[in-house]
């Protein structure tokens, strides 16, 4: 059986953002700050070498705003994927909202009132890649922008020593390259990962 051609992810976690709680700023469209912006810029610039196939993101502001720049130097259009959104760790904003995170890291099925469990939510951020592999069978490049719980969660399912303290390390923005050979995907490089040689 003939393998799918190689896809590779450059996948980005979204520069800073205005912090959760910003008056006027609901947690979907909280905007990237002056720093968070001109970052979204020189990730432009970085990737400048790459030759991109499209582009993806989470529906949340701050991640669009993320790779808008580097789409536009290649008049590529920001395709919204919803399932690309961050991981609901709690429907409101909460003081002991750090614990919830360490028990959340631990205990994969854990899941605060109304919000989403770690598996479910790996589960969910696992079938976007799946869907993109489908969608570009003939392989190429995508860049996809996500958020740093949900690309923790992804990174975990094929790393599995991705823990907590990878999240809480994780900068804004992060980038991190995963491929898919045609038979599976695996982590080719990134902020914490060693790179590796991505041909046989």
């Amino acid at each position: 059986m003939q393998r799918l051609p190689l896809l590779e992810v450059v996948l980005v976690r979204h520069a800073q953002a205005v912090p959760v709680g910003t008056p006027g700023w609901d947690d979907d469209e909280r905007p990237l700050t002056e720093e968070g912006l001109r970052d979204a810029d020189e990730l432009a610039l970085e990737l400048d070498p790459y030759h991109f196939s499209a582009v993806y993101s989470s529906p949340y502001r701050r991640a669009v705003q993320t790779v808008t720049p580097t789409a536009v130097r290649r008049s590529l259009e920001v395709q919204e994927l919803a399932d690309l959104r961050e991981r609901r760790l709690t429907v409101e904003p909460r003081d002991d909202w750090a614990d919830i995170l360490v028990r959340a890291w631990a205990d994969p099925d854990f899941a605060a009132p109304g919000a989403e469990s770690g598996r479910d939510a790996q589960r969910r951020a696992m079938g976007v890649l799946d869907l993109l592999r489908a969608r570009h069978s003939l392989g190429g490049r995508l860049l996809v922008g996500s958020h740093g719980n949900l690309i923790s969660l992804i990174l975990q399912a094929l790393e599995p020593a991705v823990d907590h303290a990878f999240h809480l390390a994780m900068p804004m923005p992060a980038i991190f390259h995963l491929e898919h050979d045609g038979i599976g995907w695996r982590v080719m490089g990134g902020h914490g990962f060693a790179a590796v040689s991505g041909r046989n």
